[in-house]
């Protein structure tokens, strides 16, 4: 069976939905492909480990989409406070006095994946091909990152199934280990930081009610993340020797270790802890985000450290822009690719660096994360430098140009 469509997007992870959800939006015929369909979370269920830091940019535009209204409003967590500590000093950020409702909001990452394919099913210019694997991509030599891009082109994917694709735009959004950017010849740089993130559940003395908070450890970042039921989420990045070592320990010696370090952080002691998972850290950046008739969202151009929570907010921050690129070159499809990737490109590049620096400071030891104490504490008596940064994590200015676009349609 063969297929045509204005849009092929690979990948239907949160990324990968938004972008084909938006470009539909738009106008375009899209068909969205990926190896698995989410299951969908009873209502019932256990909070899954799997969460994220959605910023006021990133609901923006998932409220452009029609995707947040679809969410369980009982099992998202919103924070108004963010605190970050370091050595002795320590900075805190308040929604209230930077004019906002809340600084973030801690939302299932399956939760979030099922209220953006709830807006896929059925859509009259969506279809849908999952589960299936993508056997093979083919696309026209003018595609290619290595050559010149100004000739009209398109890309072919063949399905496991026998379903043939041809497409004028191909996004891809298929992960870190993209086929699409593969296909496309767009290399990628990759550093591997040796660590792990181990992430959990924790119960604590007292009840997280909207705090966001993060202390630089001795190990690395340790961050405790609001939870609807008052627990928080755990993010600790540490060296993969240190991960191993405390994947192995017993809850209860664990816990003690956990609380040594995070130093009596704002909700007290830690008393219980769900079963620990570790996850590898690794940075790539590919090294342009379109080539031609393909563009890469999300994971598929770029991984970050956890650090600073940004990695899903790049990625719907990536379908904002190419809302807005396509809303406004809704004819040259190429030319909407090629700002696409002029603008992400050096967007998303200045805060991968940033967070690329902290994580190297706990290789320069003690001194290095009294220092940043000293900035936090700088930070904390200039108003002036706390709204500039709480302007950069909330990420309005990145999606505001794809909210407009979406909004006028």
């Amino acid at each position: 069976m063969s297929e045509r469509c204005d849009a092929l997007v690979v990948g239907g992870g949160a990324a990968g939905a938004a972008a084909a959800l938006a470009l539909a939006e738009l106008g375009r015929d899209v068909v969205l492909v990926d190896r698995r369909a989410p299951a969908g979370i009873e209502g019932d269920a256990p909070l899954d480990p799997r969460v994220v830091a959605i910023s006021p940019g990133s609901r923006a535009l998932l409220d452009a989409l029609g995707a947040w209204d679809r969410l369980d409003a009982d099992r998202i967590a919103p924070y108004h406070r963010m605190q970050v500590a370091a050595g002795r000093g320590e900075v805190a950020f308040l929604a209230g006095d930077h004019g906002f409702d809340a600084l973030g909001w801690i939302v299932e990452i399956p939760a979030l994946v099922d209220a953006l394919w709830a807006g896929l099913r059925g859509h009259r210019r969506i279809r849908i091909h999952a589960p299936v694997e993508v056997e093979s991509i083919s696309i026209d030599d003018s595609t290619r990152a290595s050559e010149a891009r100004t000739d009209p082109c398109g890309a072919r994917v063949r399905l496991a199934d026998r379903t043939r694709i041809e497409t004028d735009v191909l996004i891809g959004a298929d992960g870190a280990h993209s086929r699409v950017r593969a296909a496309a010849s767009i290399r990628a740089t990759i550093d591997d930081y040796n660590q792990r993130a181990l992430v959990t559940h924790l119960t604590t003395e007292r009840a997280n009610r909207g705090i966001a908070w993060q202390r630089f450890t001795a190990l690395g970042p340790l961050a405790q993340l609001p939870l609807p039921d008052g627990r928080s989420s755990l993010v600790w990045s540490v060296p993969r020797t240190d991960a191993e070592r405390l994947m192995s320990l017993a809850e209860d010696a664990f816990i003690e270790e956990l609380n040594e370090h995070a130093q009596s952080g704002p909700f007290g002691a830690v008393t219980a802890a769900e079963k620990r998972h570790a996850l590898p850290l690794i940075r790539r950046r590919a090294e342009t985000l379109a080539a031609g008739c393909i563009g890469l969202v999300g994971d598929a151009a770029r991984t970050v450290h956890p650090l600073a929570g940004q990695g899903l907010n790049l990625g719907l921050a990536d379908v904002a822009v190419l809302a807005e690129t396509f809303g406004r070159h809704r004819t040259d499809p190429q030319r909407a690719l090629a700002r696409y990737a002029l603008r992400r490109g050096s967007d998303a590049a200045l805060v991968a660096g940033g967070i690329h620096a902290l994580t190297e400071l706990r290789g320069f030891g003690p001194m290095a994360i009294e220092g940043l104490g000293a900035g936090f504490s700088m930070m904390k008596r200039s108003r002036l430098a706390r709204g500039l940064f709480v302007r950069r994590a909330c990420g309005l200015g990145e999606v505001e140009g794809g909210v407009q676009a979406l909004q006028a349609r």
